[in-house]
């Protein structure tokens, strides 16, 4: 358990959000709570699982505002099916690290799990198996509310709170927050929860068709992210203006970045492999390079330090010298990843392979993409692996031309590269990448950059969009991400190129580099889509109408006391928050 510490409330202020804004209403139900009520805190009880890093991350976000909405406010994080659950559920997590390593085997799983005849098999296997063990796991915490922010502890809880209701004569309010963007798994949508909290339309329609909840409980209020995210949005405003480029400069210094004066490129892998990743930053190095950009490359590791390592020991002219050679023995160039994925997906002409607007649905061109012999054939040819073993004649070589890590290729160099059109005799721009450790600050890392690499992960993109930062997809989890990618298309705030194709995200990437104007129309594209207060508006529309129930509840037992003892005593009214 975690004892939040006494703290002041935050002044509510408008949302940032284009749907209908949630905090004027919250605000004035806020309103009605006595103040004395408020201090005394809630007991939260969030049901998650680390089944990927969103889950856990959302339930932290919404417990820190309620810890600063609701003084007082104590909360515990609970994997009811590894506690209380029957095989295969109870090895949850294990399995999502063993399936998210393996996306042909994640898929069949999630398209066979995500059908309506395995919705209801699993509805009515872990009602009857798991449901009185979680009933009393629950009730062990007495907590004044419970959230789930997982698909697989909605249906069980919601009958155990009911339960628990019933047996206790005191309501205990379920609410569901949805921690995906743009597809999502159909056992999110058990009915009988006070509220469900979603952070797209996507997901607000798949809740009415699949769970057939009614519309008046669902709620768009955008994904809660750490609170980081919304200082940082209001401090940086309009990321392009005159005042969001100072600000940017300002937080770069802090930062002590190796420079704050270059265009700066932030690579997140999430749970990708060394390799992808890898590549991933060679290509950018590379192509930085190729096309005169001086950049930052700044690359994630996390708790990767195999990674880390190899950034932090490795050659990057030989890398440059390695790639360059390959792209032109193998005649690789942007007019013919151009041509393939234009074959690909019929759409006419799509720069460097990537998909940034389209008529029809994305994931559907990616199937096609995927399928495509033109594409095979491109995407086929061997590139150089920045981690070969090496022989006793490339030692020799290699060491002709060793650079420190933070060394850029020497500014007056030249190349010559009839693979890429107009880079004859041309300097090459200065490019120093870093590796990163485990970040903490990452809301600054963010502001800091200009464009984003990552994989497709909902909370990665809701964190880019708070503060307007263009993103570049890379991978998805077949069907649990899918959607992601065309929230990303759809909202006209980047692009997807898959990871199989580093040098297509390099091109891209510098695409977007060269051309202010598109960096902005990304940028304000981005922030039209950010909800950077939307883990405040959540807890606190969660806290008010548990304060309510909490309230009624009282006054019931009040009276019940009263009737039992036979005294006189006046109990206070209160109206039931609605259901």
């Amino acid at each position: 358990m975690k004892v939040g510490a006494a703290a002041t409330a935050p002044t509510m202020s408008s949302n940032t959000m284009d749907e209908p804004n949630v905090s004027a209403g919250l605000e004035m139900a806020a309103s009605s709570i006595p103040k004395s009520r408020k201090e005394k805190g809630l007991h939260v009880l969030f049901l998650s699982s680390d089944t990927g890093g969103g889950h856990r991350a959302s339930a932290e976000s919404l417990a820190n505002q309620f810890q600063l909405l609701f003084p007082g406010t104590t909360y515990d994080l609970l994997d009811i099916v590894e506690k209380d659950g029957v095989a295969p559920y109870n090895s949850l997590v294990s399995t999502y690290k063993h399936l998210s390593a393996h996306p042909s085997q994640w898929k069949l799983v999630y398209t066979v799990s995500n059908s309506r005849a395995f919705e209801m098999l699993a509805d009515a296997h872990l009602k009857l198996m798991c449901e009185r063990a979680v009933r009393k796991r629950i009730q062990s915490y007495n907590p004044d509310v419970v959230i789930s922010v997982h698909p697989l502890m909605t249906n069980v809880p919601v009958l155990s709170c009911s339960k628990i209701s019933h047996i206790t004569g005191k309501h205990l309010p379920i609410f569901t927050v949805v921690t995906d963007l743009g597809s999502a798994h159909c056992l999110w949508f058990a009915n009988g929860v006070e509220k469900m909290f979603v952070g797209s339309d996507q997901i607000k329609k798949l809740a009415m068709a699949r769970g057939k909840v009614p519309v008046e409980k669902i709620i768009l209020a955008g994904l809660p992210i750490r609170h980081d995210f919304a200082i940082q949005a209001d401090l940086l405003g309009v990321r392009h203006s005159e005042a969001g480029r100072a600000y940017q400069q300002r937080v770069r210094r802090e930062l002590k970045l190796p420079c704050t004066d270059r265009k700066t490129v932030l690579v997140m892998g999430g749970g990708e492999g060394v390799g992808s990743l890898s590549n991933i930053v060679d290509a950018l190095y590379v192509e930085l390079a190729l096309q005169g950009i001086d950049a930052l490359v700044l690359v994630v590791c996390g708790r990767n330090e195999k990674l880390r390592h190899k950034l932090a020991t490795r050659d990057w002219q030989v890398v440059f010298d390695r790639w360059n050679g390959a792209l032109e023995r193998n005649g690789i160039s942007s007019s013919l990843m151009s041509m393939s994925f234009s074959d690909a997906c019929g759409n006419g002409l799509v720069t460097s392979g990537c998909i940034e607007s389209r008529a029809g649905t994305v994931t559907s061109s990616i199937r096609r993409m995927l399928s495509s012999k033109n594409l095979q054939n491109a995407v086929s040819t061997p590139l150089p692996d920045s981690d070969h073993k090496r022989t006793a004649d490339s030692v020799g070589e290699e060491k002709k031309s060793e650079v420190d890590l933070n060394q850029s290729i020497p500014p007056d160099t030249t190349i010559q590269s009839p693979v890429h059109d107009g880079y004859e005799s041309k300097s090459l721009g200065k490019v120093i990448v870093t590796g990163l450790g485990f970040v903490t600050r990452m809301a600054e890392y963010m502001v800091a950059a200009d464009v984003l690499v990552s994989k497709a992960g909902p909370g990665t993109i809701s964190e880019a969009a708070a503060v307007s930062l263009p993103v570049m997809l890379t991978s998805f989890l077949p069907g649990q991400e899918e959607g992601n990618v065309d929230y990303v298309i759809d909202g006209g705030f980047g692009a997807y190129c898959a990871d199989t194709d580093p040098i297509g995200i390099g091109e891209e990437v510098c695409m977007w580099l060269h051309d202010p104007a598109k960096l902005e129309m990304l940028s304000n594209a981005a922030k039209a889509k950010g909800v950077p207060n939307a883990a405040r508006d959540i807890a606190q529309q969660i806290g008010d109408s548990t304060m309510k129930w909490k309230e009624l509840n009282d006054a019931t037992h009040d009276q019940s006391t009263t009737e039992l003892t036979g005294h006189t005593k006046i109990v206070v009214s209160a109206e039931e928050p609605s259901r």
